[in-house]
């Protein structure tokens, strides 16, 4: 079994291209476990003198505030339907350190980033935090196009 973790964000085109680089894999789907991670950024701001316990209980209940983006839901149906074993993550915090936890976390065999469209120079970097996941991480990081 090949386990991936893949990070979505609320971007359709880039959860497209993560399906389709996943689909892209060596591997027959009976052979994938797909874990959909979605991380919801932290409020980090400076409060007050009474502000921050208001601040870190937000934070606490981020999850429970904000509705799961679509697109979780659009990366599960699509490799389910595909046969692909699915199951899904959700925090809050810092995104790419929590990619990097999660995948510690489920043991995945590797991470699949969703790219952005970049100029011919961009291309040379990525996003921050897609570079951080790939520093950091200490597991085959793939970067779908």
């Amino acid at each position: 079994m090949y386990h991936v973790l893949i990070p979505v964000d609320t971007d359709e085109q880039r959860v497209t291209a993560q399906i389709e680089t996943l689909r892209s894999l060596p591997a027959d789907p009976d052979d994938l476990t797909v874990t959909v991670l979605h991380v919801l950024e932290e409020i980090d701001t400076m409060p007050d003198e009474g502000g921050a316990t208001f601040i870190e209980e937000l934070n606490e209940s981020l999850s429970e505030i904000r509705d799961v983006p679509d697109t979780v839901s659009l990366v599960e149906e699509r490799l389910e339907a595909d046969g692909i074993e699915v199951d899904r993550a959700e925090l809050v915090g810092d995104a790419a350190d929590g990619i990097t936890q999660v995948a510690s976390d489920v043991d995945a065999d590797a991470i699949l980033l969703g790219g952005r469209k970049r100029s011919p120079v961009g291309k040379a970097l990525f996003g921050s935090v897609s570079q951080q996941v790939i520093i950091d991480a200490d597991r085959p990081v793939i970067i779908a196009d």
